[in-house]
């Protein structure tokens, strides 16, 4: 008995998506350039705020990349003694960096009042958002600091400790 090949249907990007992706990149494309804050540097080595609206995709990755964390915090039970939980930093994988700051964005974009009514509207406030990160002025920097200072301060800890 020969089978025949069932007809798989693969998830694709709906329509919708695509063009609220198209929209940022495009929103990223035509802004002026951006007016970066020296308080809050970007990536080393990376190019000059004025040829960030020439490559929409490196405008993107640039604002991700330069507020995903480098740490997150593990509960070890029973390291610390008397029934407390250690809290030990550790290291979190590229991809795990940038869904951390994609959902800040992303939290940060839809806690922001709209504007207007339209199918585009939530991807204009995302774009918004990652302009607003690139120029050092978005509150996902603040998260960020506090994130850093978290994971230092438990770092110094258990060097004092130690």
């Amino acid at each position: 008995m020969q089978m025949k090949p069932s007809c798989i249907q693969y998830p694709s990007i709906a329509n919708s998506e695509s063009q609220n992706m198209a929209f940022i990149l495009n929103f990223l494309r035509t802004s002026p350039p951006p007016q970066t804050n020296p308080d809050r540097p970007l990536l080393p080595g990376s190019p000059p705020a004025y040829a960030l609206p020439l490559n929409p995709v490196l405008y993107l990755t640039l604002a991700i990349d330069s507020i995903a964390p480098l740490l997150r915090i593990r509960s070890q039970k029973g390291a610390a003694g008397g029934g407390t939980a250690l809290q030990i930093p550790v290291p979190l994988g590229l991809r795990q960096r940038r869904r951390t700051a994609i959902t800040w964005i992303l939290d940060a974009a839809s806690k922001k009042k709209s504007r207007g009514s339209g199918k585009n509207q939530f991807a204009q406030r995302v774009a918004e958002e990652i302009i607003s990160v690139v120029e050092g002025r978005s509150g996902v920097w603040d998260k960020r600091g506090a994130r850093a200072n978290l994971m230092f301060g438990q770092k110094r800890r258990r060097i004092q400790a130690s």
